[in-house]
């Protein structure tokens, strides 16, 4: 779980810097908004599957 965390880290730190113009969105933020969508997915995934894992 911590490697989606440091992605979404990372990405929300790119996006961040990368953000010059506040008015458009650059294609290095696209891909940056992608990895962090992945790591939101991944870990609520990987949440899920521990919490199942807990139930039994």
């Amino acid at each position: 779980m911590y490697n989606y965390f440091a992605l979404a880290l990372v990405s929300t730190v790119g996006i961040v810097f990368f953000d010059e113009d506040p008015a458009s969105v650059s294609a290095q933020e696209w891909i940056l908004y992608a990895v962090l969508l992945y790591a939101a997915v991944g870990f609520v995934r990987k949440f899920i599957e521990m919490a199942d894992q807990e139930k039994l």
